[in-house]
């Protein structure tokens, strides 16, 4: 059997390495000076954020039936593989400098609010076909809030039983709708267009955003300096989620402050005041170009579009 062709990676991908070297030391910085404890009434811790605490509910029950719409739908449930986001160790000097570790590996956090959980569990409530009318709008309207300038992105008006028809279709990467994927990932697909990789691999989040296809929502009084592209500072609070289905490719974008702050994290992604950090103390920080979840500052989505739909902060034309 012939081997397929590789696919040739998207230009964006060839300067993601320096991009990162960039965010390493970008990050250490925030850390060492940023002196004030993260606590979810922080700086970030906004209108949008107290509306999202007093409504969104994370499921946290076991029962056979806690992902109803995405078994429904044959959408791979939350696991470990769904848990991407990578923290390194951190080193504090007595001197009160920081460094990332020497020859340490990175640690994956386990706590359930990275990007792609969080994608998960609202498509999750949209498609599960259990419960009453109202059960089903309220379950979702918790899960959906406002963008980090406060600015809401209505959901699809299409009638419950469209969203209960609706198949994950793991081949959509592949199947010729590339104006309808906005996910920056180099999906490994066969010469004649034919997807052989796992289902969960088909599900990618954001690895890096392209400035120049971006328009992020700036908040009042909060975008960086005139001489600086707000987008290269607003987008890394965002992620956004590739989830191919029967109609196309979704894509769920979700909204993670926690990145925003750069903040020392422990090992089960609790955030950790930098001041109480002592040498010798085991802490970790994440090092992305988008947006990743704590357990002070999870992700919470913020719009879902279906197949056929552009994100509301792409500027990309798909004409």
């Amino acid at each position: 059997m012939n081997r397929p062709e590789p696919r040739p990676l998207p230009k964006p991908l060839r300067v993601l390495c320096l991009f990162v070297a960039a965010l390493l030391v970008c990050s250490l910085g925030v850390i060492v000076a940023n002196h004030q404890p993260s606590t979810a009434g922080d700086d970030h811790g906004s209108a949008t954020d107290a509306k999202q605490e007093s409504t969104g509910k994370r499921k946290t029950d076991s029962g056979p039936r806690r992902y109803a719409g995405l078994e429904a739908a044959g959408i791979p449930v939350p696991g470990d593989w769904s848990q991407r986001t990578t923290a390194f160790p951190v080193d504090t000097h007595k001197d009160g400098t920081r460094t990332l570790s020497e020859n340490a590996d990175g640690i994956t956090l386990h706590n359930g609010s990275g990007p792609i959980d969080t994608a998960l569990e609202t498509v999750d409530a949209l498609l599960d076909p259990n419960g009453s009318d109202d059960e089903w709008r309220k379950n979702v309207f918790a899960l959906l809030g406002d963008d980090g300038a406060g600015e809401s992105h209505p959901v699809s008006d299409a009638p419950r039983w469209w969203w209960t028809q609706r198949r994950f279709r793991a081949g959509s990467v592949c199947s010729g709708q590339y104006d309808d994927k906005y996910v920056n990932y180099a999906y490994t697909c066969t010469s004649d267009g034919k997807w052989e990789g796992s289902d969960t691999d088909a599900i990618q989040s954001q690895p890096f955003w392209t400035t120049k296809e971006t328009s992020f929502p700036i908040p009042e009084g909060g975008g960086p300096s005139s001489t600086t592209d707000p987008q290269q500072t607003v987008s890394q609070a965002y992620n956004t989620v590739l989830l191919p289905m029967d109609d196309g490719n979704w894509h769920v974008t979700v909204y993670c402050p926690a990145a925003l702050d750069a903040s020392l994290l422990d090992k089960d992604a609790n955030e950790l005041d930098p001041d109480q950090v002592k040498a010798g103390d085991e802490a970790y920080t994440v090092i992305s170009a988008t947006g990743y979840g704590t357990v002070q500052h999870p992700c919470r989505t913020v719009e879902v579009v279906v197949g056929g739909q552009k994100p509301f902060w792409s500027l990309r034309n798909t004409q």
